[in-house]
């Protein structure tokens, strides 16, 4: 054990993934830091305060088969900030709304013939049951969705969601990708009544994200903000193994000296800052071909609700491709006004991905009055607008044959993005998972070297 304490490791990202690493590699005796580009902890689950009030930046809400989180809010003691909600849903589509709340609405629902609509009930019952994810790799969820549910059934609801979300890749996308949307909103309806049921925490989830943070320098683990890894170097004949060099705000550089390495980024990223070490050609390659879409997402305060729908997703070729109004889950009491976020993925050499915040403020409150033609911009009390570069990973056939291993081809380097994530789908639950991997993998490898 005394040489196990005397480990560094240093963890680049500090969202989900990175504070839980650090969080268990530091209850495993190891020192531990980490470092984070911005100067906010958290990744796609930082807060900003919408009066005194903490808000994530982009949606959230957990389901209730999230063992992983529920289960680590319970070790932090804030299992009590988690409040359960029934979430009503809806779709737009032809310039309409219609409720997809229960079953009978899907049933009611007349864009499609009626024998396709019961195909795609029990499509997407079926596939919530299943748990042999690799039956679905050799296929896209274009042709999957098609044979199990009808053509018009595809293209009137499936593939318009699957445009908006991954473009011209829509069509390659796997058919594992949308089964584990299935998997999941399946698993968290009500047994009566077939409404879903989603967790949030009071305080959002910024309030698991401060409990790690606390946690993490209570055992004298050390994070920085502000510091973005430049490139990490391989230092075999040092006291550590590896140096990572930051670079900081005002341009000086600093370095770091570790053990071991666990990159919680995207896989571009990784190959900027690992371009020095003899990664194996295919590993590397397979890292660079990672690919990933950016999102846009506008959150908006409002001085009156826009529907009774939590989540109303947006078959119309619009500007965004769901709209959250996430006050229809907790209340609007807490924020001073009903909050709603319009959410749009794209690739960043898209011209939208480049426009100005005023821009795009107009192109989305243009059209989501189109939605709700009693909204007008005057509603808005306030807005803002976040841009994410690396917000949802573009899973092809067969990914978990080109999938690059959370262990690298260097021991004691670990890669653990959101690409890492599959079969499932990112989100906080798989990311807290990740984290626990990449702790775990880090640890193996000092057994291996005869350090248990």
């Amino acid at each position: 054990m005394e040489n196990t304490v005397k480990k560094q490791i240093v963890v680049i990202g500090a969202g989900i993934t990175g504070l839980v690493a650090a969080y268990r590699l530091l209850r495993s005796g190891f020192s531990v830091v980490l470092l984070e580009s911005t100067l906010q902890l958290g990744g796609m689950a930082a807060s900003f305060h919408l009066g005194d009030q903490p808000l994530e930046y982009l949606y959230h809400h957990i389901f209730t088969s999230d063992r992983y989180l529920i289960d680590l809010a319970e070790e932090l003691g804030i299992d009590h900030e988690l409040a359960w909600y029934s979430s009503r849903e809806a779709l737009y589509i032809n310039e309409r709304l219609y409720p997809f709340v229960t079953p009978l609405d899907l049933v009611r629902f007349r864009e499609i013939p009626f024998s396709q609509r019961i195909r795609t009930g029990l499509t997407v019952l079926h596939a919530a049951g299943l748990t042999e994810w690799k039956a679905f790799e050799s296929c896209t969820a274009a042709e999957w969705l098609s044979r199990q549910g009808g053509r018009q059934a595809y293209e009137k609801i499936w593939q318009p969601l699957l445009f908006a979300k991954f473009e011209d890749d829509a069509e390659k996308v796997s058919a594992v990708w949308i089964w584990n949307k299935f998997k999941l909103r399946g698993h968290s309806r009500e047994k009566t009544g077939g409404r879903s049921k989603l967790g949030y925490m009071a305080g959002g989830f910024g309030t698991l994200v401060t409990k790690l943070a606390d946690r993490i320098l209570a055992m004298g683990g050390r994070i920085y903000l502000g510091h973005t890894a430049t490139d990490i170097l391989h230092t075999p004949d040092e006291d550590r193994r590896f140096t990572v060099s930051c670079i900081l705000g005002n341009c000086h550089m600093v370095q770091f000296n570790a053990d071991g390495v666990i990159a919680t980024i995207a896989g571009r990223q990784f190959a900027n800052i690992t371009g020095n070490l003899k990664l194996s050609k295919a590993y590397a390659q397979q890292v660079f071909d990672l690919r990933y879409k950016g999102n846009l997402c506008v959150v908006l305060r409002l001085k009156k609700s826009l529907s009774p729908y939590y989540w109303t997703t947006v078959c119309d070729r619009l500007p965004f491709v769901v709209v959250v109004e996430h006050t229809n889950l907790t209340g609007p009491e807490r924020y001073g006004g009903h909050v709603v976020y319009l959410s749009r993925y794209l690739d960043a050499a898209s011209p939208l991905w480049t426009e100005p915040d005023g821009e795009i403020f107009r192109l989305f409150t243009q059209a989501l009055s189109r939605i709700f033609p009693d909204f007008t911009p005057d509603d808005v009390l306030d807005w803002r607008l976040r841009r994410t570069r690396y917000a949802q990973p573009v899973i092809g056939r067969e990914y978990s044959k080109h999938m690059p291993a959370m262990d690298t081809t260097i021991p004691f380097l670990k890669l653990a993005g959101m690409a890492q994530i599959y079969p499932e789908d990112r989100g906080m639950n798989y990311a807290v998972r990740l984290g626990q991997q990449a702790a775990e993998a880090m640890k193996r490898d000092c057994m291996a070297e005869g350090n248990p």
